[in-house]
C-alpha cells in the first residue's frame, strides 16, 4: 500500500451518512469525502444509508441501525473492524467501545486513532485507553484540558468542521434572535427565552424536544408565535434560512460543553453568538468579533443591545479560517502521517 489508505469507524446507531439529524455519521462521511478530494483511499464501517451514492467504499456491518447495542452486535462489529484493518493503514475509531480492540490493532501494526465526540467514562474502555496509550483527538482544548485532568494523554484537537459554502451568508439581518439545539434545560432554552422577553427581543426556536415535560412547563407557554417562536427540528434548508437572517443566536448552555456545532453553523451565516463563558463557547466565540461572551441574564440583554457593532463578515471569515470540513480534514490528514511517518 503506496498510498495513504485510512478505515473509518462509524456509529452502527444511526446511518451513515445521516439523512437527518446526525452527529459522528454527519463527521464520519464529511470526512471520509474530504479526504478522498486529498487523495487518500477510505473505506468506512457502519450501517450504510441505501439512499445515497457514496465515493468512499462502504463495509456495512449491519443492515439497519442498532440503537442500543448488545455483546452480540458489538462482537460482530469487532471481528469485521480487524478483519478489514490488514488492508489499510490507519484505523480512525469515532466509537468508543471499539477501542477495545486497540491491543490487537497495535499487534497488527495498525495505528490508531479515537477521536472523542464525547468524554470517556470511567470503565473498562477508558482502562484500555490509558494503558495502551491510544492516540485520542479531542475535538476542543475544554475537553483536552478536561481529559487530561483525568490522566488522559490527548495528543491533538480537531475542531468538528462543517462545509461553510453550503450556508448562506447574509450581511443585512431581519429584526429577530434565534436558538439552535435541543430543548432541554442543560441547554438553557428557557433561559434564552426569558432574555428574549426582558429584552424585549423576538425569538425564533429550533431543534427536537429533548425533554417533554420541560418543555411543556418552561417554554411551551411563553410561544405565541408572534414575539417567541416554534419551528421544531427543521430540514437544512429552513435551518440556514432562519440562521442567516437572524440578528444574533442566544447561546446559553449550562454546562462545560465539549463543542457546539450550532455556534459555528452560526458563525458560517455570518450571524454572531451570544454566549455564556463556559466550555467550547469561550473557543469558539471571538468576544468582540463574532459575538460576545456573558457571564449571566443582563450581561446577554446588554450584549444583545450591541450585537450591530459586530461585522457579519468577519463572524462567515473565523467559519471559514477555523471550523471548514477542509481545515478539520487536513489536520486529520496530518495525524495519520504522524503516526505513519511518512511526512
Amino acid at each position: 500500500m503506496n498510498e495513504l489508505t485510512v478505515l473509518q469507524a462509524s456509529h452502527i446507531s444511526n446511518l451513515t451518512p445521516p439523512p437527518g439529524y446526525g452527529g459522528i455519521e454527519l463527521i464520519v462521511d464529511l470526512l471520509a469525502r474530504y479526504l478522498i478530494s486529498m487523495g487518500v483511499r477510505v473505506h468506512v464501517m457502519g450501517v450504510r444509508n441505501p439512499h445515497t451514492n457514496l465515493p468512499y467504499h462502504f463495509i456495512n456491518v449491519f443492515e439497519k441501525p442498532v440503537k442500543s447495542p448488545s455483546i452480540k452486535h458489538k462482537a460482530k462489529y469487532v471481528t469485521k473492524l480487524l478483519r478489514h484493518s490488514i488492508d489499510v493503514n490507519v484505523v480512525h475509531i469515532h466509537v468508543q467501545w471499539l477501542s477495545i480492540v486497540s491491543p490487537l490493532l497495535r499487534l497488527l501494526g495498525k495505528p490508531t486513532v479515537l477521536t472523542l465526540h464525547a468524554d470517556i467514562r470511567e470503565s473498562l474502555i477508558s482502562q484500555v485507553v490509558k494503558r495502551f496509550n491510544v492516540w485520542l483527538v479531542a475535538v476542543s482544548y475544554t475537553q483536552k484540558r478536561r481529559m487530561e485532568a483525568r490522566g488522559f494523554r490527548v495528543r491533538d484537537v480537531v475542531h468538528h468542521g462543517i462545509e461553510v459554502e453550503k450556508y448562506p451568508f447574509l450581511k443585512e439581518k431581519d429584526d429577530y434572535l434565534v436558538y439552535l439545539g435541543r430543548i432541554d434545560h442543560s441547554k438553557g432554552t428557557h433561559i434564552a427565552v426569558r432574555v428574549a422577553k426582558r429584552a424585549g427581543e423576538r425569538l425564533v426556536i429550533i431543534g427536537p424536544i429533548a425533554d417533554k415535560e420541560y418543555f411543556k412547563y418552561y417554554v411551551e407557554p411563553y410561544v405565541d408565535n408572534h414575539n417567541i417562536i416554534y419551528v421544531g427540528e427543521v430540514d437544512f434548508n429552513t435551518k440556514v434560512k432562519y440562521l442567516s437572517k437572524a440578528k444574533a443566536m442566544l447561546y446559553p448552555v449550562q454546562y462545560e460543553e465539549f463543542f457546539g456545532i450550532a455556534m459555528v453553523e452560526a458563525l458560517a451565516c455570518g450571524t454572531p453568538v451570544i454566549g455564556f463563558a463556559r466550555g467550547s463557547v469561550s473557543e469558539i466565540v471571538k468576544h468582540g468579533i463574532t459575538g460576545y461572551l456573558v457571564d449571566d441574564e443582563d450581561d446577554m440583554i446588554n450584549a444583545i443591545k450591541n450585537v450591530d457593532k459586530l461585522n457579519p463578515s468577519e463572524c462567515r471569515r473565523d467559519a471559514e479560517e477555523r471550523f471548514s470540513a477542509s481545515k478539520m480534514t487536513e489536520k486529520y490528514k496530518e495525524i495519520y502521517e504522524k503516526l505513519l511517518n511518512i511526512k
